[in-house]
């Protein structure tokens, strides 16, 4: 036997068990999420092939593009402001700024505390009752308003941060508190490979930091960044927790996103097969948006 073929055999006894289990847990069950979108079934009786009449149904009853709009604003918004406030922080831890070890754990903190605590946590800051933090804070302002006789918050208050109506956009602040700390440590790890001498070189060119992180910094982690926008629009694409825990089990079109509307067809109307649609559809929207991701970031890699 010669060594090419030992070499490749022994790849093969290697790849094998990933392989196989890649098969049984991936991708024979997107086949089968793919083959339940072209048939009517409610998950206990015979499966009806209806073709793409569930994908009609998708377009046509409007709750699956309303919570598509919903999860792109979390992932235009609140991403957006994630990923810029993880980069100016990870940038600030950077450059050694005093208490830099206590600013990191603190940041990402909210990493370790469950889904469904934070959604709790944010309820009770979001509260109208007298434990509301919010509400409280807006109450004391109202209060110096009206002492100097304004009177532009009394009729506004309590607000209803988590109405249907607004619970997406309150959704926001909640999700910038969970992910930058995540974002923050990913950018701030990719700083730490940066040779200390490039910044001493700019430093004597007369760069300012803004500069050396604008032309420095930036180019040198360009491919982690990227790493971070991929996650931050999977995990946006796949929220599911605060939506549910917040809504009491029954979202409405106006606070629905993806994962909420597939996990109501399915356990609570028993529609497989709208629901697996609407799981191609995710799949499809994650998959193009990262290869958009990949494509607009596509440049000659920087090597040190």
């Amino acid at each position: 036997m010669t060594i090419r073929r030992q070499q490749r055999n022994l790849n093969i006894a290697f790849l094998a068990p990933a392989f196989l289990l890649f098969t049984v847990f991936v991708a024979w069950p997107g086949i089968r999420a793919l083959i339940y979108s072209l048939q009517k079934w409610d998950g206990l009786g015979t499966p009806e092939w209806v073709g793409l009449r569930n994908f009609e149904e998708l377009f046509a009853d409007g709750l699956f593009l309303s919570a598509l709009s919903n999860n792109a604003l979390l992932a235009g918004v609140g991403g957006t402001l994630t990923l810029s406030l993880a980069l100016i922080f990870a940038a600030l831890l950077h450059r050694k700024i005093y208490g830099a070890r206590l600013f990191r754990v603190a940041f990402f903190f909210p990493n370790i505390i469950a889904a469904v605590a934070v959604a709790l946590l944010w309820m009770l800051l979001y509260s109208t009752s007298e434990f509301g933090v919010f509400n409280g804070a807006l109450g004391a302002l109202n209060q110096a308003l009206s002492a100097a006789g304004i009177d532009w918050l009394e009729d506004k208050l309590p607000v209803s941060f988590t109405d249907s109506r607004t619970l997406i956009f309150a959704l926001i602040p909640m999700l910038i508190w969970t992910a930058t700390g995540f974002y923050m440590v990913l950018f701030l790890a990719a700083m730490e490979g940066i040779p200390e001498e490039y910044y001493e070189a700019a430093t004597l060119d007369g760069a300012t930091p803004v500069d050396q992180f604008r032309f420095v910094t930036l180019p040198m982690i360009r491919e982690v960044i990227v790493v971070g926008l991929i996650f931050m629009i999977i995990g946006c694409a796949k929220f599911f927790d605060a939506v549910w825990v917040m809504e009491n089990q029954y979202p409405t079109p106006d606070s629905h996103v993806m994962a909420t509307v597939l996990y109501q067809k399915v356990f609570s109307e028993y529609n497989v097969g709208y629901a697996a649609a609407v799981a191609v559809m995710l799949f499809l929207i994650v998959f193009a948006s990262t290869l958009v991701a990949l494509k607009l970031s596509r440049r000659e890699a920087l090597e040190y």
